[in-house]
């Protein structure tokens, strides 16, 4: 399958050279064929064509190759701006592209595809060789549309599916054979599946680093379903979550960790505040994913509650106070001292919670396996840090 946006595009043409062709002999051999032949003279389709002076497209009659030309370019240009990327995530709706067998994956997204282009194109057919000699009538316009759609579907789909797209798969892995063999070469060795923790400060760029981390190796991101999962569980709004998670609890709201780790807040305990409950259902959750393994968790003190737990690797990303101020203000749009504002008080409402459920220090070296400062390394030469030391593991 397609790699880059390059290979996008040259699968995209190789599809639609087959498709234009394959679908211009149906319409003319097998839909208007007998009509073709019975022209006075025709021994053929062809001479049928040529006797008639061409195909009759948008009130004209042009030879075949301007009206493959035409479809050509109409085809293209949906199949890049509608087709693929619809397709992709129409099959993503129904099947988790991560644990779905890949020919199963494939065959949703042909189906996909010819769901969105063959009443898409038909429309543009419609139009096309719409009898314009007749008069205009939109019904007209409309019918027509509708026979196109009715003929050329069942074509498309068996079409497609058994015979166009397996076709075009062995072209474009016969043409990028040697990009398919480089990539794999430097693709990292097979390593079991991590449970990765993430900490970070404020505007360091971490969560974004995360999340690249998690698409580079397969694994499943985790950051703001948690507050869904959460509301969904404690039968609260996502946004009421959400705000108790960022909003300083008082003095009663969370009992120190020593009381925590005693077992005694239990689910069943009625006296527990809101920010407890969302607590206690925010680390069942998070072992309900870690015990999956595969995963990217973001903050909410997971490198504590997993620990002790196996293949589990913490990362804590750090930057420059005045680099995060200065990513603050470009994300922001604010000025200098609303962004330094900002910056340190995410940051004590950080250090505040996850110093009160823990008990440990947060951003201390010493709580993590990884301490990385993105202002230097970046984000690329990070993530190759993470991978390099799961390598080791």
């Amino acid at each position: 399958m397609p790699q880059n946006q390059f290979q996008r595009m040259m699968f995209a043409l190789i599809t639609v050279v087959i498709t234009v062709h394959g679908y211009v002999f149906y319409s003319l051999y097998v839909v208007n064929g007998s009509y073709f032949s019975s022209l006075e003279g025709a021994t053929g389709v062809i001479s049928g064509i040529n006797i008639q002076g061409g195909v009759y497209a948008f009130g004209h009659y042009l030879p075949i190759w301007a009206v493959i030309l035409i479809e050509f370019c109409l085809a293209y240009t949906l199949e890049n701006l509608l087709g693929s990327p619809c397709s992709f995530k129409l099959a993503c709706k129904v099947f988790n592209p991560a644990e779905t067998h890949h020919m199963m994956f494939e065959t949703a997204i042909i189906c996909a595809t010819v769901g969105i282009m063959c009443p898409a194109m038909s429309f543009l057919a419609a139009w096309m060789y719409y009898p314009y000699y007749a008069g205009f009538s939109i019904v007209t316009l409309f019918a027509n549309w509708l026979r196109l759609v009715c003929f050329n579907f069942p074509f498309a789909y068996f079409s497609q599916l058994f015979f166009i797209q397996p076709l075009v798969r062995t072209i474009f892995k016969a043409i990028f054979v040697r990009d398919k063999q480089t990539e794999e070469k430097t693709q990292p060795a097979a390593m079991p599946d991590y449970i990765i923790t993430v900490g970070r400060e404020f505007c360091s760029g971490g969560a974004e680093t995360a999340k690249k981390l998690a698409e580079r190796l397969g694994y499943k991101y985790i950051d703001k379903e948690l507050i869904d999962q959460t509301a969904r569980e404690l039968g609260m709004l996502p946004e009421y979550v959400e705000q108790k998670e960022e909003k300083p609890a008082g003095y009663f709201d969370i009992p120190p960790h020593w009381l925590i780790s005693s077992g005694w807040y239990s689910d069943n305990n009625l006296s527990m505040s809101d920010h407890m409950k969302i607590i206690n259902a925010q680390r069942q959750i998070i072992r309900e994913y870690a015990d999956k393994s595969g995963v990217v968790i973001v903050g909410r003190t997971a490198d504590q509650i997993l620990r002790g737990y196996p293949n589990v690797l913490s990362v804590f990303f750090h930057a420059d106070e005045n680099k995060r101020i200065q990513r603050c203000q470009e994300l922001s749009s604010c000025d200098k001292n609303q962004a330094k504002k900002a910056v340190r008080e995410m940051d004590r409402l950080r250090s505040d919670y996850y110093n009160t459920i823990t008990g440990k220090k947060w951003g201390s070296k010493s709580n993590y396996d990884l301490y990385l400062d993105l202002g230097e390394l970046g984000s690329d030469e990070a993530i190759e840090q993470i991978i390099e030391k799961l390598r080791e593991s």
